[in-house]
């Protein structure tokens, strides 16, 4: 069985209050709890504080998820940031308990946080193609401000069907303002990258 596990850690929770830490906590956790449709049942972990796992058993949506990840909490508030590690193996999910997991993909994602370089907030532990395209990735939804994520987060989703009316219903702006942001936030480039991605992915 495919398995998939992010790993993060909250940047600069030392200057985030218990409340603020807590709210993201709770915004992450909702937001994979939302992802049981294509994740399997819900499986996420706060640790320490301010780190974070969480695994799924559709591989293919994996950078997605990250980003997704990335735009709800900067959503959120323009001063949440979590660094994010993927990594992918062939293990069960099923009856896992991933506060106490130690197989081989969560150890690998894990130690791929450890180990990521101090200018990426994003990496793939597979290598090649894959930790290249997480590496663009990060690159550009650094630059989205806390508006374009809010534009961009419901498209990133998974299984909900969106349309830029809908979410200009949503957010209370027009339909052009939708537009805008997707395009300074870089969507359509990435859209066709995570289609690519997934369809190429097993």
């Amino acid at each position: 069985m495919a398995l998939c596990v992010l790993t993060g850690d909250i940047v600069g929770s030392t200057d985030l209050s218990a409340a603020e830490l807590f709210e993201i906590a709770q915004t992450l956790a909702d937001t994979h709890s939302n992802l049981h449709l294509v994740a399997g049942p819900p499986h996420f972990d706060i640790h320490r504080g301010d780190g974070w796992q969480a695994a799924f058993t559709n591989r293919r949506m994996a950078l997605r998820i990250a980003l997704l990840f990335r735009a709800v909490l900067l959503a959120r508030n323009d001063k949440y940031e979590t660094r994010i590690a993927i990594a992918v193996g062939d293990e069960s999910l099923e009856n896992k308990d991933i506060s106490k997991a130690n197989s081989a993909t969560f150890i690998l994602s894990g130690r791929t946080l450890d180990t990521m370089s101090d200018d990426h907030l994003m990496a793939h532990a597979s290598g090649g193609s894959h930790h290249g395209a997480t590496i663009l990735a990060d690159y550009i939804s650094r630059s989205w401000t806390a508006a374009q994520a809010r534009a961009i987060a419901p498209f990133l989703h998974p299984t909900e069907s969106w349309t830029q009316k809908d979410v200009a219903r949503n957010l209370g702006i027009s339909s052009q303002a939708v537009g805008q942001a997707l395009d300074a936030a870089g969507y359509p480039p990435i859209k066709a990258a995570l289609i690519a991605i997934e369809e190429q992915a097993q």
